[in-house]
């Protein structure tokens, strides 16, 4: 007689099993909602600005393509050129102290000045909503439009239609700039956004010979136009022009390396939270299935077969498994959607809103197969179920093991859940790195939870009987202490990773500022202004001591003779290569600097071209004495041969340079100065206003502003990293919620029987509670260790960054965890006190 087909008949069972509802699945469903949900909706946000940033490329550009040239402005042949080929708009942008005369008030804005053309796409939007040409225009009373940042309004303490000055000129705030389409995301910035016209900085006096002004050429081409035909025939029809080319496909780049990076970090804090949660997986299909021994005994005795019974309940799982995910992946979905409705354009990049299947796809195949590596087992042993387990009325379930066939389908889908972490990675090194932490912390976990569960049951009998009880419920068989220490320890070193990490950066720029730390790096001196600028800041009461260099701006071009774009350059000295970087000349070696290979030039040098290396960026290029650097400067190209390399300590703040030529070859490039002055922090106010007022030109960077707005950077970066934390720790909660729930039976039947002994419901509660403060603590000292240990190798290791342990944080982020397990586990185990024991006695 031929039996059945398998799935037919495993989907009869299923259905008839689903029909009686999702009793003991609330934990399942909530775990893979959570993971799925986080993933989802990194991804779709992810991928929402990456649209955007593609869609709204050109605005982002400013046009079809961009010549970028610092100091000095295009040639007359260079613009023709340009002119020829279609619309062009120019952008001058530079730093500059703005003053407020009704207030008395100075501050560092970075000045956008803008011709009629702009923008070529997009457009700029103010409050109150003005034509850009008429917000920026000269009124008959001889005073410049200008748009503003709010901040600016706000630190300057004005308004809008009030006054201030920029340089000689003097402006009316026509309104509050609130979008500008060529502007992306940035992560701080030294000043507030000044928008003015050209013609209102021209009048300013700013613009002077060396000046650090950025000139930008913008392009917008005809539809039909190749810009990338335009852009090779541009860099062949003037090879020495020494200026940055871009197309609006290239625009934005670092946006989107940042949005990567935070993408990559961002989902696999999430993927630790879908691993949290599968443990609450595993324990919700175990703790069903054990309530349904007897009923698989029964099915085996009158017929069924091991296959049969794993193929029904797998398909419950992949069922529920599947509105759990799908449910995730709709609300991960909605959050670009969200987002835009939410906050619109006070985004910070452009987002598209819309569904992006592949990062749904990405999060729904990492649920199933946490779905199925952490259901397999307890499926696994509920087949091998014996159908004498209905007359002898128990099986230990714990001890079963799921067979070998099982066990490989584990290791199966436990790789491919390992591999698409890694094929889905923009970090492959990372990825792997984090799949190997996660197997030691899991390894480290069951450990240390077995750790305590022995500890418990070894530990000194204490005089308290709560205490004792409490001991004897954490190592009694079937305790959920195990699973409890486990993903409530995972959560929790997971949050206590983002808060030790994020706590040592920000001491870090908190700690930047030694004790002899200057008061301000003052910027644009030019050259007929150094002698009285020096003799200012030597007059003034209460300096310390001052420091100038001049400086110029190059770019890198090669690297003893190979261009930048073929070297193979250390990934920690890449922004050495991107784009123009400040650089200087010096007689002598700076103040503070060690040199650690090859020779400083004398005093009275004037031969070949020499250059000095700072050892972290020449052991990055991997050149050292001897070897060539060839800096473009101006459109010149400069080959140097490096002379020395130098160790410099950045923390210090003393006025130094990555690359320092030798004398008697920058001199004659137009050039301005910059100098620090260290004063007493009551007389920095008065240093500023002194200096400003004398030389409005000269723009001034305030130490302790920059590195608050750094600490402000790393708290927002901290915030989204806290956020996916917690949604590990939620897991854990969930985990434990499921355990308890699942030992609620047993609990009530205690609480009966003490009562029946003469123990009051306080004696019940105090005992309970022990437990769960116990566990909470076990927890929160292994995170403490183990999140304390992984933190520690990603400061002094990763990051080389010096590991501090934030006792305050920590043991806060810890008391929280105990706390809301102590509430949860209560909360938990409530029925079981208000049990009357005489129902429960007459069952029996």
């Amino acid at each position: 007689m031929n039996s059945p087909p398998l799935l037919p008949q495993a989907w009869r069972i299923a259905r008839r099993e689903l029909r009686g509802g999702l009793r003991g699945f609330g934990v399942f469903l909530a775990c893979l909602f959570l993971g799925v949900f986080a993933i989802s909706a990194v991804g779709s946000f992810s991928a929402a600005a990456r649209s955007g940033l593609l869609t709204d490329a050109r605005a982002l550009l400013g046009g079809d393509l961009e010549a970028r040239l610092n100091h000095r402005e295009m040639s007359e042949a260079q613009q023709q050129f340009f002119t020829a080929a279609g619309d062009v708009s120019q952008v001058a942008d530079l730093r500059a102290m703005a003053r407020a005369p009704s207030v008395d008030q100075r501050l560092l804005v970075e000045v956008k000045a803008v011709d009629q053309a702009y923008p070529l796409h997009g457009r700029v939007v103010s409050e109150p909503p003005l034509e850009l040409s008429a917000a920026l225009a000269q009124s008959s009373d001889g005073l410049f439009g200008a748009l503003v940042e709010r901040a600016l309004l706000e630190r300057l303490n004005v308004q809008v239609g009030d006054e201030i000055l920029l340089g000689e000129a003097r402006f009316r705030i026509r309104g509050v700039l609130t979008h500008e389409p060529d502007r992306s995301i940035q992560a701080f910035t030294l000043g507030p956004r000044l928008l003015v016209s050209r013609a209102a900085l021209d009048a300013t006096g700013l613009l002077q010979p060396g000046s650090l002004v950025t000139y930008s050429y913008r392009l917008r081409l005809s539809p039909e136009a190749d810009v990338e035909k335009l852009k090779s025939e541009l860099q062949k029809r003037f090879p020495d022009a020494g200026w940055r080319l871009r197309t609006w496909k290239e625009a934005a780049p670092r946006v989107r390396m940042m949005i990567e990076r935070m993408t990559l970090n961002l989902t696999l804090v999430g993927l630790c939270a879908l691993l949290v949660g599968g443990v609450g997986v595993a324990g919700a299909v175990r703790g069903y299935l054990d309530g349904k021994v007897f009923h698989i005994a029964a099915m085996k005795c009158v017929g069924a077969g091991g296959r049969v019974i794993f193929t029904a309940y797998l398909l419950q799982v992949l069922v529920l498994g599947a509105l759990g995910a799908a449910a995730g992946l709709a609300a991960g979905a909605a959050v670009p959607w969200i987002a835009v409705k939410l906050a619109g354009e006070a985004l910070p990049l452009p987002l598209r809103s819309g569904l992006y299947p592949g990062p749904l796809l990405s999060a729904a195949l990492f649920g199933l197969l946490i779905a199925l590596v952490f259901s397999l087992k307890a499926l696994g042993v509920a087949r091998r179920v014996p159908p004498s387990a209905l007359f002898r009325g128990y099986v230990d379930t714990l001890r079963m093991s799921p067979g070998k066939g099982t066990w490989v389908a584990i290791g199966v889908f436990a790789t491919g859940l390992a591999l698409l972490a890694v094929a889905t990675s923009s970090d492959r090194r990372l990825a792997l790195w984090f799949i190997a932490g996660a197997l030691a912390c899991f390894v480290i976990f069951r450990g240390l939870a077995a750790l305590v569960i022995l500890g418990a049951r070894h530990a000194p009998r204490p005089k308290s009987p709560s205490l004792r009880l409490a001991l004897a419920n954490i190592h009694r068989p079937g305790s959920p202490a195990g699973s409890a220490v486990f993903s409530l320890g995972l959560g929790l070193t997971a949050l206590v990773i983002v808060v030790l990490v994020q706590a040592s950066l920000t001491r870090l720029v908190d700690d930047t500022v030694p004790d002899d730390a200057p008061a301000y790096f003052f910027l644009d001196i030019q050259p007929d202004q150094v002698a009285s600028f020096e003799e200012t800041l030597n007059a003034f009461p209460g300096l310390a001591r001052s420091e100038r260099f001049p400086t110029l701006r190059g770019r890198i071009v090669a690297i003893d003779g190979t261009p930048v774009e073929e070297a193979r350059i250390s990934p920690e000295v890449q922004w050495a290569v991107r784009g123009d970087r400040f650089l200087s000349y010096a007689e002598g070696l700076p103040h503070g600097t060690e040199l650690t290979a090859g020779r400083w030039w004398p005093s009275d040098y004037r031969g070949e071209p020499l250059v000095s290396l700072t050892a972290d960026v020449a052991e990055g290029f991997g050149v050292g004495v001897g070897d060539t650097l060839t800096v473009n400067i101006l459109g010149r190209d400069i080959t140097a041969e490096i002379a020395s390399l130098r160790e410099v300590d950045w923390t210090t703040l003393n006025l130094n340079f990555a690359l320092l030529f030798s004398p008697g070859v920058l001199e004659g490039a137009p050039q301005t100065s910059i100098a620090t002055a260290y004063v007493p922090q009551e007389r920095e106010t008065e240093l500023l206003r002194e200096v400003i007022d004398r030389f409005p030109n000269v723009s001034a960077i305030g130490v302790r502003e920059v590195l608050a707005n750094v600490s402000r950077t790393l708290e927002r970066f901290g915030t989204a990293f806290r956020a996916m934390a917690a949604v590990a720790l939620v897991s854990g909660f969930l985990v434990l919620a499921g355990a308890v729930s699942a030992d609620q039976h047993r609990r009530i039947q205690d609480a009966v029987i003490f009562k029946v002994c003469g123990a009051t419901r306080r004696d019940i509660l105090g005992a309970l509670a022990s437990e769960f403060v116990l566990l909470g603590a076990a927890a929160g000292v292994i995170s403490l260790l183990v999140g304390g240990a992984a933190a520690y190798g990603i400061l002094e290791g990763l990051m080389d960054v010096r590991f501090s342990l934030h006792p305050l944080s920590v043991l806060g982020t810890l008391a929280t965890g105990i706390l809301l397990t102590l509430a949860l586990g209560l909360l938990g185990t409530w029925k079981a006190l208000g049990q009357k024991p005489a129902v429960y006695l007459r069952e029996d």
